[in-house]
C-alpha cells in the first residue's frame, strides 16, 4: 500500500533520518517512508552501489575501508587458497551411448539412461544442468587434505561455510563431505530456506557449539549473519555482482577473542587472527559488476508478487514525471581499499 499522510506523524516530525544496510533498504515501500519525510539521511552501508551513491547524490561524508578496520583491529584480513581442475575451468564432455544417471531437479528421482549423442558441458553449466560428483569429491578432498597446511596445530575443522550454487547442489556438498570426512549429521548441515530444520537453531548451533564444523549455504548466511567464529570460505559458486561477493567475504571478516574462540575450537592457540578464502571456482579472479542481487523471498505467493509488481510499475511511471532524473552513470570512486593477499593455487587432475 501506498505512504499517505498521516497527521499523527507529520512530515516534520524527525530532524534526521539513519538508515542502516542503505544498499538495499532505500528501495521499494521503504523509500516511499524516507520521501515522506522532511529530513535530513544519513545511510550506512559497507558495500554501497551506484544506485546507492545517486541516492545520496553522491554525497560521502565518511568512509572507513576494509584496510583501515585491519590496521585498527576491528575486522581481520584474509589469504586465498585457489583449487583448480582441469573440469572446472574448461568442462568436460560424455561420450554418445554411454549410460548416465539423470536426476530430476525437484524431486531428485534418479534413472539410468543412454545417451544418444555427444554432450559437452562448460564450467557455467557445471551443478546447474550437470552434475558430476567426482569434480565435487575431488574439491572436498583437496580441501580436507590441505587443511594441516592453511590451518597448522588444529586438531579440529575450523568452523567452514561452504557456498552453493543451488539447493540441490548444497545436498550434493553435503553427502560428499560427510563421506570424504567420515562423520555423521552432525557435522555438516545445510542452512537454506528449505532445510527440514529450522534454520535459526541450526544458525545458532553453527555460532555458539562445536557441530557443525561445517555449514552449506546458497544465500541465507550470505549477508547481514554475523558468525564470529567462522575461519574459512570455501566458494563453489561463482559471483558476479562486486557488492553481493563483498557482503560474502564479510561474513568471515569477524574479530573473535581466544577464550571465545576456543569455546568452540578447542586446539586454536591464538584469538582469530584471519579467515581462508577457498576459491574452488575462480571467484576471486572473475570480472565482477556493481549490480545488485535479487533478494529472493521464497515464502511469497504469486499473487502478491504480481500486486507488487503492478504497484511498482505505477509508482516508477508516475516518478518519471514528478521526480528530476539523477546520473548514475558517472564513474564513481571506489570506496573500499582491498587488502593484500596472498594466492596459493592448488592443481588437481
Amino acid at each position: 500500500m501506498p505512504v499517505v499522510y498521516n497527521a499523527q506523524i507529520p512530515i516534520e516530525e524527525f530532524d534526521f533520518i539513519v538508515i542502516d544496510e542503505c544498499h538495499r533498504s532505500i528501495y521499494k515501500l521503504w523509500q516511499q517512508v524516507l520521501d515522506y519525510f522532511d529530513a535530513f539521511l544519513i545511510g550506512l552501508t559497507a558495500t554501497p552501489d551506484k544506485r546507492t551513491f545517486g541516492f545520496f547524490h553522491e554525497n560521502i561524508v565518511s568512509e572507513y575501508s576494509h584496510e583501515e578496520a585491519v590496521a585498527d583491529g576491528v575486522n581481520v584480513g584474509y589469504e586465498v587458497y585457489s583449487i583448480e581442475t582441469e573440469i572446472s575451468q574448461y568442462g568436460a564432455k560424455l561420450k554418445a551411448k554411454e549410460y548416465v544417471d539423470k536426476r530430476e531437479k525437484l524431486s531428485r528421482k534418479r534413472r539410468w539412461a543412454q545417451l544418444d549423442e555427444e554432450v559437452a558441458y562448460t564450467k557455467k553449466d557445471l551443478d546447474r544442468d550437470v552434475v558430476n560428483p567426482s569434480q565435487i569429491r575431488n574439491i572436498i578432498r583437496t580441501f580436507k587434505n590441505k587443511l594441516p597446511e592453511i590451518f597448522p596445530g588444529r586438531e579440529e575443522v575450523p568452523k567452514t561455510l561452504i557456498f552453493a550454487k543451488s539447493d540441490s547442489h548444497a545436498d550434493d556438498i553435503i553427502q560428499i563431505v560427510r563421506e570424504e570426512f567420515n562423520e555423521g549429521n552432525y557435522f555438516c548441515k545445510k542452512v537454506t530456506y528449505k532445510t527440514e530444520e529450522d534454520p535459526k537453531s541450526l544458525l545458532a548451533q553453527f555460532r555458539n557449539a562445536y557441530n557443525p564444523r561445517i555449514a552449506v549455504t546458497v544465500d541465507m548466511i550470505s549477508t547481514g549473519t554475523d558468525v564470529k567464529p567462522l575461519e574459512c570460505l570455501l566458494f563453489m559458486r561463482d559471483v558476479k555482482s562486486k557488492n553481493y561477493f563483498e557482503q560474502m567475504k564479510g561474513r568471515g571478516t569477524r574479530t573473535f577473542g581466544f577464550d571465545d574462540l576456543r569455546k568452540v575450537t578447542p586446539s586454536t592457540v591464538s584469538a582469530k587472527t584471519h579467515f581462508v578464502i577457498v576459491d574452488a571456482v575462480g571467484v576471486t579472479k572473475s570480472v565482477k559488476t556493481d549490480s545488485r542481487p535479487l533478494e529472493a523471498v521464497p515464502q511469497i505467493d504469486y499473487r502478491t508478487l504480481l500486486y507488487i509488481k503492478t504497484m511498482t510499475v505505477k509508482q516508477h511511471k508516475s516518478e518519471i514525471h514528478d521526480t528530476p532524473r539523477v546520473n548514475t552513470n558517472k564513474i564513481l570512486k571506489n570506496c573500499y581499499f582491498r587488502c593484500k593477499i596472498s594466492y596459493q593455487t592448488l592443481n588437481i587432475t
